[in-house]
């Protein structure tokens, strides 16, 4: 019988579904397109990853980090405070094959981790380390280079794919990739991401924009999945302020933030709005029109 690996849809998810399928015998990867954390479907002996159990299904094996879970749970957790290709890194590293140890930078660098990164695989793919070109631009008569490591490029191709959710090839581009250089250098991942610069450059132009003293909301529209991108990219045009980016076509959003977990906590009460994740990356689901979200924030802040 066929086992089905469930995961979270992004670089984390994808990561530690691909180690976990080594230690299990006959496994499917399924990155979820559902609500977070949603067992419907799933039967007794599957695995869920990079992802907290809405239902507290018996017999479930989970690896996750979004803590805490649930006291009285019936499933199996694997759980840790680091990301989830980390904690299955770790817990099938015997068996997986040290040739495929590298891909543990997409998982860690994905999820904003690229510190944790362990000595032993640098060892076992150098290639990580290297340096290389990824633009260059002319001024006052002088080349000037964008350098960055092989590692920290990895999961910015792999997320472009899911970002569209071409979740075949993403998983492909994680599966059959021999060394980090063929994900950098993936055709597909290249034309993702320029449709996925596209789409930002779209979205940033029509996005409406609420700015509060300690937050920041951006409502957009957009097919892909851009919530993520848009509330990191703004927090940095912001000076740092928490952002939290809604895309009014599916509801779904991100709080992005050293102020993360005190808006969780200051927008509870909204039984419209569910907020949960880690701390300082936490993701959102809205089931109303964004813009109640406006006036509720104010009156929060008042």
């Amino acid at each position: 019988m066929v086992t089905t690996i469930r995961a979270h849809h992004d670089a984390d998810g994808i990561t530690s579904a691909y180690f976990t399928a080594y230690g299990v015998k006959d496994a499917k990867i399924e990155l979820w397109d559902g609500p977070f954390g949603d067992t419907t479907g799933l039967k007794k002996g599957d695995w869920m990853v990079d992802m907290r159990p809405l239902q507290n299904m018996e017999g479930l094996n989970v690896i996750d980090h979004h803590l805490p879970h649930r006291k009285d749970r019936k499933y199996k957790l694997i759980s840790d405070d680091v990301p989830a290709s980390y904690i299955a890194w770790k817990t099938f590293k015997d068996v997986i094959p040290k040739t495929e140890w590298w891909k543990l930078a997409i998982g860690l660098v994905g999820d904003g981790q690229p510190e944790l990164i362990p000595t032993e695989v640098y060892d076992t793919c150098p290639q990580l380390l290297t340096h290389i070109k990824t633009s260059a631009y002319k001024s006052y008569g002088k080349w000037n280079m964008g350098v960055y490591p092989v590692y920290k490029l990895l999961s910015s191709n792999v997320n472009s794919l899911l970002r569209k959710s071409d979740f075949t090839e993403a998983l492909n581009l994680v599966r059959y990739s021999e060394q980090p250089i063929n994900i950098i250098h993936s055709l597909k991942a290249q034309g993702a991401k320029r449709e996925v610069s596209i789409e930002y450059e779209n979205i940033i132009k029509t996005s409406r924009m609420y700015e509060f003293d300690k937050i920041a909301l951006f409502i957009f529209n957009s097919e892909f999945r851009m919530s993520g991108y848009i509330a990191s990219s703004m927090q940095s045009s912001l000076n740092g302020k928490t952002v939290m980016a809604i895309n009014r076509r599916t509801g779904s959003g991100s709080l992005r933030g050293d102020l993360a977990y005190y808006w969780k906590d200051k927008l509870k009460h909204l039984d419209y709005l569910i907020i949960d994740g880690h701390p300082g990356f936490c993701g959102a689901t809205c089931t109303v029109n964004p813009d109640i979200l406006v006036e509720d924030i104010i009156k929060v802040i008042k």
